[in-house]
């Protein structure tokens, strides 16, 4: 992931890119179970991404991606951000199908969430971080506020 052009200075990009080290952390723990057979083990392991990568996903939604879709910046990141959230549903799809036993979806969802991940961090996060305002990130924040509050995440006043 990009650690060149400054854009995890803003607070909710720093927090965003994080946590996608977490969740390809935590992808590996699937990734080993599924290589060890043990059901428990994916179980566990894909419970433990999930919560981590839907709590993610429904932060972008609730921030970032509101904030993108306002009418002054809508036209140029509308379809960046439908495709992203359309990848989020993917997502989801392909961790319920490796819940019901379909291992061999893991290689989908590894590369689902790779290219998800980079198509943010060396794309929109770059190009967010020279076209939005302060008014506009402030606006962010105040939606990524409430969505923590709303879900019960750990944050910082």
């Amino acid at each position: 992931m990009c650690e060149y052009c400054g854009c995890r200075d803003i607070p909710i990009i720093g927090r965003l890119s994080e946590e996608h080290y977490g969740a390809i952390n935590a992808l590996g723990g699937v990734r080993r179970g599924i290589e060890s057979g043990d059901a428990a083990e994916v179980d566990k392991a894909l419970t433990a991404m999930a919560g981590h990568l839907f709590t993610h996903n429904g932060c972008e939604e609730a921030g970032l991606f509101r904030g993108l879709c306002l009418p002054e910046h809508c036209e140029y990141y509308q379809a960046t951000v439908a495709d992203l959230e359309e990848q989020h549903v993917l997502l989801k799809q392909q961790v319920a199908r490796i819940r019901a036993g379909e291992w061999e979806v893991y290689a989908e969802l590894e590369h689902t969430l790779r290219r998800h991940i980079d198509q943010e961090e060396n794309g929109l996060f770059p190009a967010t971080a020279v076209t939005l305002d302060g008014e506009t990130w402030d606006q962010i924040d105040e939606w990524t506020h409430e969505y923590d509050h709303a879900v019960g995440n750990e944050h910082t006043h």
